[in-house]
């Protein structure tokens, strides 16, 4: 399991997060995780995707529309760990996960979901509000305008 970090780690006890490991989700062929791992995956996604804004895409640090994708399906899977968690600890860890959710929203914009459903050969028919938005600049920005 990555480090727990500690504004993480302070809502739950260790019997709490023993609990919510009992709640692991399938993500990928044999890959199993549970919803602090997702969240934590997520909020470093967002914070990787945002950073990603400033550089050029010359910097082949950055990341693509592909790892975009890659992260509104994490997403999704955490939607899904947080579902099977009991009440209390959800609503916990669904405040976590909303620092990371307005924290995307800050730096995107709306959009038809089209594009993304192109790079993730997916139907956005009926997928979260995730899918409809998109970094406002950057990198990626620049990838989805080709589409």
């Amino acid at each position: 399991m990555p480090e727990i970090p500690q504004e993480l780690r302070s809502l739950f006890s260790d019997d709490e997060l023993a609990q919510i490991a009992e709640h692991r989700i399938r993500v990928g062929g044999t890959t199993e995780r549970d919803a602090v791992e997702l969240a934590v995956a997520w909020t470093g996604n967002v914070r990787k995707i945002d950073a990603d804004r400033s550089l050029p895409s010359s910097d082949r640090s950055v990341w693509s529309e592909h790892d975009l994708a890659g992260t509104l399906f994490l997403r999704d899977h955490l939607e899904s760990a947080l579902n099977r968690l009991p009440g209390a600890l959800r609503e916990r860890l669904i405040g976590y996960v909303g620092a990371a959710d307005e924290r995307y929203r800050s730096f995107t914009v709306s959009d038809s979901g089209q594009r993304i459903e192109k790079i993730a050969e997916v139907d956005a028919t009926g997928r979260s509000w995730w899918w409809f938005r998109v970094p406002s600049s950057g990198p990626i920005a620049e990838d989805l305008a080709r589409y």
